[in-house]
């Protein structure tokens, strides 16, 4: 029982401190607060299985740090790949895509990437881990049997309500890309009835159409933005954000690299997103 409690309460202080980690680099990196984390709450759990797993394999090895530090990486990039892989097929989804970092493997692992977590995995063995245990015996002392309990609740209702949620998530993205293709496409038509209307006018007029034209083309960021203010006031879209739950509108936000395999447009889709935000403040 005293192991159980143990695995538990180590298992979620290293969830909290991997959800601690990416939420300071990520928000540091987009130069706003980003609460990242697939579940609600305020841990990772692929960090707390990567530390679990290194702590009780890996652990005997401490004193040998070059073996430490390649059997980590060895580990943690497996977890890594096969938790990618799991997530991408469950919710036909791609959370992360390391594709631009060099040596990667089909944008789920690469060796930049796991070696830093190999390091970061002997800093945990030799460093980290002994002051986390001071802090595990203090709440099994403190509270025994009912903390993980409670902590396993919590975190299986939390799961249970992202797993329904990401159905519906999924749902309306979907819709969602369906109906700014659809504003797309009544937008061209608008534009092509002026085109002709136009052609079809004085012809002195046509030099300064093929000019406006022209100007056109080359202000693409101007063009983009109001398309996306045009699809944000669309109101079969608008309708659309305004039901998505917060969990919804943070997966979209908050992972930039995230790839939706039933949305044609989730950059569009995600800028949206965040002018809805913006814009309800």
């Amino acid at each position: 029982m005293n192991e159980f409690i143990k695995i538990v309460l180590l298992f979620f202080i290293y969830s909290f401190i991997g959800w601690l980690w990416e939420t300071i680099y990520c928000s540091l990196k987009a130069r706003k607060f980003v609460y990242r984390g697939f579940l609600v709450g305020p841990y990772c759990p692929i960090y707390g299985f990567g530390i679990i797993g290194v702590l009780y394999f890996l652990e005997p090895l401490r004193q040998n740090i070059v073996v430490l530090y390649l059997l980590s990486t060895i580990l943690v990039t497996i977890l890594e790949y096969i938790t990618s892989y799991g997530l991408e097929k469950l919710f036909h989804a791609s959370w992360w895509d390391y594709k631009d970092v060099p040596l990667n493997i089909n944008g789920r692992v690469a060796l930049p990437v796991s070696l830093f977590w190999g390091v970061g995995c002997v800093l945990i063995v030799r460093v980290i881990h002994p002051k986390v245990m001071l802090l595990e015996h203090f709440l099994s002392e403190k509270f025994g049997l009912l903390l993980p309990i409670i902590l396993l609740l919590l975190i299986t209702s939390d799961l249970v309500y992202t797993l329904v949620n990401m159905q519906s998530f999924k749902k309306v993205t979907t819709q969602l890309s369906a109906a700014v293709e659809e504003r797309k496409q009544e937008l061209a038509a608008t534009l092509n009835e002026k085109r002709d209307e136009l052609s079809a006018s004085i012809s002195e007029l046509k030099e300064s159409v093929s000019d406006e034209i022209n100007e056109r083309k080359q202000s693409k960021k101007m063009e983009r933005a109001s398309l996306i203010e045009e699809f944000k006031n669309t109101p079969s879209i608008k309708k659309l954000v305004g039901h998505m739950s917060y969990n919804q509108k943070r997966w979209i936000r908050n992972y930039p690299n995230l790839k939706l395999k039933n949305v044609k447009n989730p950059s569009e889709v995600q800028q949206i997103i965040d002018k809805n935000k913006k814009n309800s403040k």
